[in-house]
């Protein structure tokens, strides 16, 4: 796992891992990209249910045959579109 341009490598994760390392890297204002990768077992939905649930503002994409998140904090200053 590794943190270059706010992107993480979260293929090895598994979700309590994941919310623990968002919590420790995500400032307010700025944006983490979750590199999932090939989305087994359905990994992608139960990391964005489980963000969105604990209060963060996630988008779905997918780049180069890769799944990813964006994950911002939610707050009143900063919002993503």
């Amino acid at each position: 796992m590794e943190l270059q341009n706010n992107v993480i490598n979260a293929e090895n994760l598994n979700e309590d891992n994941t919310l623990s390392v968002v919590q420790d890297k995500l400032k307010p204002g700025e944006t983490v990209i979750l590199d999932v990768g090939y989305n087994y077992f359905h990994q992608v939905d139960k990391l964005y249910e489980l963000l969105v649930n604990e209060g963060y503002y996630v988008r779905k994409t997918f780049i180069n045959g890769r799944n990813q998140l964006l994950v911002a904090q939610k707050d009143e200053k900063h919002q993503m579109y």
